[in-house]
């Protein structure tokens, strides 16, 4: 009987994170209005045309593009479709005709087009709206260039993307002297004792030993830490940039940076968390997210963003109540000499 209730249990945690998932993709729901421009087309070139998304589930989504004559909005054609969201764009497939009513006189709609190849939208943020732009080429009907938008405070929620920093950056001071960091602040996080030193007043930065880089990676303030992925980012320093993952749902982080604690009991918001840190050249520099709660949807995940010159890397981090999320960064401009 035990067993089942924990096979339960488990199906119910599950079922809650994937619900989690799906909500930062939920600004793609509703309905978006746009023009087609079909170049083979012989009754008009220009179409009005709009997307209603009415399903979406994780990184899929189903829903209905209209295509509609401007002359005479009676005369339309409805397609079910289905598709994909990824980190820069998105990517629909027709299904099939739901509804259809062709113009008068000798021509008609495709009804063919559930046999075209996917066609693939690049989003992004002009002025006050969010675009979708995409074209499709596979046969003389289905030469279009499709083209919606939608205002921003239209959403139903705020993309993860639109976020826009208007924080100044934290100055933490790269001073990299051996001895411990001068502050009379601490900070216990399961049976860890790190300390902590004012934002406002600078940081000092131990530097890192090479040998100790590698004891402990995974295991960290009593908890399992995950595989980090490793960016390698040949600067001096970086800009780190922390916010909710689109979702404003209570996540609360402390941030560990080669063992040491910057940033506890950070709130996530939609406006970034934003800190400056060193890069020690020809060490794995561990940046470590430690979860104080996990907000309304299980798990605490943190949208990161890596600033360095003109570059830039975002990603997502998540972390539980057992388990650290963690990313290491190379600069691999010192000298491997330098190792002890």
């Amino acid at each position: 009987m035990t067993r089942y209730i924990l096979v339960l249990i488990q199906l119910v945690c599950l079922l809650i994170v994937l619900n989690g998932y799906g909500q930062e993709n939920k600004w793609l729901t509703g309905t978006w209005s746009g023009v087609y421009f079909g170049e083979k087309s012989k009754l008009t070139k220009t179409f009005d045309t709009r997307l209603q998304i009415n399903k979406v589930n994780g990184s899929s989504f189903e829903g209905i593009v209209q295509c509609i004559l401007p002359s005479d909005t009676s005369v339309r054609l409805h397609t079910r479709i289905t598709g994909r969201i990824y980190a820069h764009h998105i990517m629909t497939k027709l299904k099939e005709v739901v509804y259809f009513k062709d113009p008068p006189g000798r021509y008609t709609w495709a009804k063919h087009c559930n046999l075209c190849d996917s066609m693939k939208y690049s989003f992004e943020k002009v002025g006050d709206s969010v675009v979708l732009q995409g074209e499709r080429r596979c046969d003389t009907l289905c030469n279009i260039v499709a083209r919606y938008s939608k205002d921003i405070g239209s959403l139903v929620y705020k993309a993860a993307f639109l976020y826009e920093p208007d924080l100044s950056p934290r100055k933490l001071n790269n001073k990299t002297a051996a001895t411990p960091v001068n502050t009379a602040n601490t900070k216990n996080i399961g049976g860890t004792t790190a300390k902590t030193a004012s934002v406002g007043n600078g940081f000092n930065f131990i530097k890192p030993v090479y040998k100790d880089s590698m004891v402990g990676r995974e295991f960290f303030a009593g908890r399992t830490v995950s595989t980090p992925n490793r960016y390698v980012i040949n600067a001096d320093s970086v800009e780190i940039r922390f916010m909710d993952n689109g979702i404003i749902d209570g996540d609360t982080i402390s941030v560990f940076y080669n063992g040491q604690l910057i940033v506890p009991k950070l709130s996530l918001k939609e406006k970034p968390y934003i800190v400056k840190l060193p890069l020690f050249p020809d060490y794995p520099n561990r940046l470590v997210i430690y979860a104080e709660s996990l907000g309304e949807y299980p798990p605490n995940t943190a949208l990161v963003r890596i600033i360095y010159g003109k570059k830039e890397q975002s990603f997502l981090l998540s972390s539980s109540m057992s388990k650290s999320g963690s990313i290491e960064m190379m600069n691999n401009t010192g000298a491997t000499a330098s190792r002890p």
